[in-house]
């Protein structure tokens, strides 16, 4: 667990308020984001979906919010300029953490606490939880029963040997041409490939939508450069 979260309890925090973060600034060093597949439809309206793989293995779908390791060009005057914005950052100023225990439990970042009653409370009067953490706390269980549906998609795509990568290139209109590397994404003629009793599966079960919108995203990367040309 990062040093800036701490394990949330009831008794700890009962005094303590969030003052909400509309504008999201706390992204703007995030260069991409991890998402879901219950949101890839809205993702790939916003921002470019890729792939890339994990230290420990596999590979995890993410949105690409810049084109440069701790820019995200989607930050304009410390607002994040987006019609939607991803369950992973939205989720702000709670996570889901390992405690020593290896248990997995929910943190909330330290600098987002007040007690000048700024904001939303944590717990009631009565000790319950508030409305506001309420709403967070199924905001998370939700995003932990999707990541077991995203592991699962991603990995079935790796079986079907569907991820290719995509040896990205741009210009931000300086005459420079640069490449970046490491970003894998669904190979459409490999795709093509796949027997029909594969893709009426894929069709059954929402992966052939979800990798359809995925495509569809790619086109959102010369977004990308043109906000990423005006930074």
């Amino acid at each position: 667990m990062s040093d800036d979260y701490e394990v949330f309890s009831l008794e700890k925090h009962k005094e303590y308020y969030v003052e909400p973060n509309d504008k999201f600034s706390h992204a703007s060093k995030l260069h991409m984001v991890s998402i879901l597949p219950s949101e890839i439809a809205k993702v790939a309206l916003n921002f470019p979906i890729s792939f890339v793989k994990k230290q420990q293995g596999g590979y995890q779908m993410v949105a690409i919010l810049g084109l440069h390791t701790g820019s995200n060009v989607f930050i304009d005057n410390g607002h994040f300029d987006s019609v939607y914005i991803p369950q992973n950052i939205s989720k702000y100023p709670f996570a889901l953490a390992n405690n020593e225990a290896g248990d997995i439990v929910m943190a909330i970042r330290t600098d987002a606490l007040n007690v000048q009653g700024q904001g939303n409370a944590l717990v009631n009067a009565d000790g319950k939880p508030s409305d506001y953490l309420i709403s967070k706390q199924r905001q998370l269980q939700s995003l932990a029963e999707q990541e077991v549906v995203s592991e699962q998609f991603v990995e079935r795509l790796s079986e079907l040997g569907l991820l290719t990568e995509q040896g990205f290139k741009f210009d931000l209109g300086d005459g420079n041409r640069k490449q970046i590397s490491g970003l894998f994404s669904v190979d459409r003629d490999l795709l093509n490939t796949l027997s029909d009793e594969d893709m009426l599966l894929m069709q059954k079960n929402g992966m052939l939508e979800a990798i359809y919108s995925h495509l569809i995203s790619l086109g959102q990367f010369q977004r990308l450069i043109d906000k990423s040309a005006k930074v």
